[in-house]
């Protein structure tokens, strides 16, 4: 038998299981969306460093925002998200309408890994400067094992406008990305170590926003 013909009809076969396998994961994805239950990721709301009453949520795919501290919830029309996530985590920056939103998305399949989609993440930051109607990518990460990799957390900054940070662990790795634009450029601030922890990113806004505090 021609090797090559060989070779050919193997790529296929795992194209059709990868594909048979994405497509179950989504109907799965699509069975739990419709059932999805928006009060349990009520813990990663976030509330408005100018208005303690206001807070922004990300929840079952859809942005949702309050203006009474969490009591009621107004659901929030959205443009530019990707169909099918559920879950990520949602900074209100000082600057009114601007909105930080992190998210882990799937890697697309390709011939070198046609199960990526099944076991590798991208992680991505959104930005909303109309205070979550439309959303953009502006920075995508580091790929990741799924699984291993998470958003820690997503913070702005409480004193300055469009400064925040955020921390992403990929296994044992620990890393501290920052933003001073407004969400459109996150820099690699710092890299937790054995035996040594990152500073409050604040330190390292203090070093870019003349006047910026150093105090956690």
């Amino acid at each position: 038998m021609d090797p090559a013909a060989t070779a050919r009809r193997r790529i296929l076969l795992a194209a059709l299981i990868a594909l048979l396998l994405i497509c179950a994961a989504a109907g799965g994805a699509t069975w739990y969306a419709t059932r999805c239950d928006r009060d349990s990721y009520l813990s990663q709301a976030a509330t408005s460093w100018v208005d303690n009453q206001e807070k922004y949520l990300f929840a079952c795919g859809q942005v949702w925002h309050s203006l009474d501290a969490g009591q009621t919830w107004q659901l929030i029309p959205s443009s530019g998200l990707p169909l099918l996530a559920r879950q990520g985590r949602i900074a209100e920056d000082r600057t009114p309408g601007r909105l930080y939103l992190a998210m882990l998305l799937a890697v697309p399949s390709s011939l070198p890994c046609l199960l990526c989609p099944l076991t590798w993440v991208q992680p991505t930051m959104f930005l909303s400067v109309d205070g979550g109607r439309n959303w953009q990518v502006v920075h995508r990460f580091p790929e990741g094992p799924t699984g291993l990799t998470n958003f820690r957390s997503l913070s702005a900054d409480p004193d300055y406008s469009n400064a925040g940070w955020t921390v992403l662990v990929t296994g044992e790795q620990v890393v501290y990305w920052a933003t001073n634009d407004g969400g459109q450029v996150w820099i690699r601030s710092c890299e937790e170590q054995l035996d040594y922890f990152c500073d409050p990113p604040s330190d390292f806004l203090a070093a870019r926003h003349p006047g910026h505090s150093t105090s956690p």
